[in-house]
């Protein structure tokens, strides 16, 4: 397939012209006890067919006025923004916009091609064939340069390569209006030019093609069509390249022979090093030309602070917000969830193989003293250190995975990929089935070599207790993930489950207990497992322990359920307790999920 093919699949032309404006945009975030102003009543226009550059200073506000244009940031941030001079709902403008922020997060253990698959499946409507979805990506991977990398998975990809990748993931679903913060950002000039390169393409398909660039060589600079300056949060300078060195020289500024145009903009737009009655000069020229290229929108715009970017999405006869169903989506990021799962080293083969060198060490340690009236000591505490391996293992594995895969979610669900409801019920099906292959292999393996009761009930129940507790671990590292950052989570996990283990009945009989702690052991899970475990093996009626000595005062499994004081414990109470705790965490977590997308607007 030729390049001229490629590009006329990947990229079609597009017939409506689409036009982007913004009129008086202001940003105001909250720093400790002040309020910072990052953008200043800045207007100006976009439009198709046209690569444009945003340059300014560190710090000027160009990554700020791209995030408010996409939608990605909605907190603190007043104006308006049009399309084609009409001022849409912000469901319909979501789905006009494809935002490629400074660093792209993607999952490491998928591919690139298996990547844009998944993107296509997500992004493209269930009417569009397998076939044509497969076509689009090769298509994609044809024009991005990227047939050599096609079978990597992304953790192994070079800047260049990751920078195309993202690239291609908007691609896939052929939007209008293109914004890309910095693309250039840690790549040689070369890989640099070949990026711009894409972009200069895509803006000549009709597209409106917006992109932050840092300090262009003179050369890249020359891709460019139009130049957008940005300076301490307002406009000084919009309009086609040819035009700006002009512009700045009858302000006042001239530019020396051979020096470069971009770094000559920036050293202006540099308050510092200028004079800043002639940059407010410029810059009132420039929100004049503003006014005077939206003179031509008569709709009720409120010029008021309290004026909003969008107007709310109508449920009545508004599009849907998303291209194919939650149900679909679900399936699609169950498939993707479970192939990044099954290739992670840390979540699949060390995790089960721990826990089966976990079994076969303490089956070793604690052999045969399950039916041992002289060890029943030993037996109880084999059963509060496989609880203690159960939780630990499977908490921790989790919480160091999940919060690296909380930045492709936030992404993808501002890009109207999928619904939260969709990622959260992929995400505990996909891990489930790991999580209690390793809780049977271990629990089967310790179950066996300590010599147990041979009784399919009881080995039913304490595999029940074993299953719950896992799953009740593998929420909380969620949930805990989810919430802290990475850097937090691996203490805030083990330090939370510790008191826990405290009020679980083992180290201290609940009667031993001050009156003021009794109350927290039924807020501990380990309090249930624990108690269902003993009530597995010593309870229901059991016949009388085996005594390989004189005398054994705990021959009647009676007496071991005083010692631990459940004798008028019920094991599905403990059960339900459990239960309980993993419907909390589920709940928790879907609310985390929520918060943290709130917490990035």
């Amino acid at each position: 397939m030729s390049l001229d093919e490629t590009v006329e699949v990947v990229i079609p032309l597009v017939k409506t012209i689409t036009s982007l404006s913004f009129r008086n945009l202001n940003y105001t975030v909250n720093q400790k006890s002040t309020k910072k102003q990052l953008l200043k009543n800045i207007s100006g226009t976009f439009r198709s067919g046209r690569l444009t550059a945003i340059m300014g200073p560190s710090g000027a506000g160009k990554s700020s006025l791209m995030n408010a244009l996409s939608g990605f940031k909605t907190q603190g941030i007043t104006g308006r923004i049009l399309i084609n001079n009409e001022v849409i709902d912000r469901q319909k403008y979501r789905q006009l916009v494809a935002y490629n922020t400074q660093h792209v997060p993607l999952l490491q253990n998928i591919t690139v091609q298996e990547t844009l698959h998944y993107a296509a499946d997500l992004k493209l409507s269930s009417n569009v064939t397998r076939i044509h979805k497969t076509k689009i990506v090769n298509d994609i991977i044809s024009l991005l340069g990227l047939e050599k990398c096609a079978h990597n998975q992304a953790r192994v990809l070079s800047g260049g390569e990751r920078k195309r990748l993202s690239i291609g993931l908007e691609l896939v679903s052929n939007p209008k209006l293109l914004f890309f913060d910095e693309p250039t950002s840690g790549l040689d000039s070369e890989s640099s030019y070949q990026v711009v390169s894409y972009l200069k393409d895509l803006a000549k398909q009709g597209r409106c093609v917006v992109s932050v660039i840092h300090q262009p060589s003179s050369e890249l600079l020359e891709l460019f069509d139009d130049i957008y300056v940005v300076a301490d949060g307002r406009c000084m300078y919009q309009g086609a390249l040819e035009d700006m060195i002009g512009t700045l020289a009858g302000a006042g500024f001239e530019c020396p022979q051979y020096y470069n145009r971009a770094d000559f903009a920036i050293k202006v737009a540099s308050t510092v090093n200028t004079d800043p009655e002639k940059i407010n000069s410029l810059m009132k020229q420039m929100e004049s030309i503003s006014n005077d290229q939206m003179n031509g929108f008569h709709g009720e715009l409120n010029e008021t602070g309290s004026e909003k970017l969008l107007n709310e999405s109508s449920r009545r006869g508004s599009s849907p917000q998303y291209p194919i169903s939650q149900f679909r989506q679900f399936l699609i990021l169950t498939r993707r969830t479970a192939l990044g799962t099954i290739r992670n080293l840390t979540l699949t083969r060390l995790r089960f193989l721990g826990h089966i060198m976990f079994g076969l060490i303490v089956g070793s340690v604690f052999y045969d003293v399950g039916d041992n009236g002289a060890k029943v000591l030993a037996n109880i505490s084999c059963l509060i250190m496989l609880l203690m391996f159960i939780v630990f293992s499977n908490s921790m594995t989790v919480v160091l995975t999940f919060p690296l895969e909380m930045a492709v979610f936030v992404r993808e669900h501002k890009n109207n990929c999928y619904s939260v409801v969709a990622y959260f019920l992929s995400k505990i099906v996909a891990d489930f089935p790991l999580m209690l292959a390793g809780v049977t292999c271990c629990q089967l393996i310790v179950y066996y070599l300590t010599g147990q009761m041979n009784e399919t009930e009881r080995i039913v129940m304490f595999w029940g207790i074993c299953a719950l507790m896992g799953w009740t671990a593998q929420m909380y590292g969620m949930v805990a993930g989810c919430i802290c950052p990475v850097e937090v989570s691996p203490f805030v996990v083990p330090s939370s489950i510790v008191p826990m283990v405290l009020f679980s009945g083992f180290f201290i009989r609940y009667g031993e207990l001050l009156d003021v702690y009794k109350p927290l052991t039924y807020v501990s899970h380990f309090r249930y497992g624990f108690e269902g475990l003993a009530l597995a093996t010593y309870g229901f009626n059991r016949t009388e322990i085996g005594c390989e000595e004189m005398f054994c005062y705990y021959r009647k499994s009676r007496k071991v359920l005083e010692l631990l004081e459940i004798q008028n414990s019920n094991y599905w109470f403990d059960v339900a307790g459990l239960c309980v705790w993993i419907a909390v965490l589920h709940v928790l977590l879907y609310v985390s999920l929520r918060l943290r997308l709130r917490w990035t607007r």
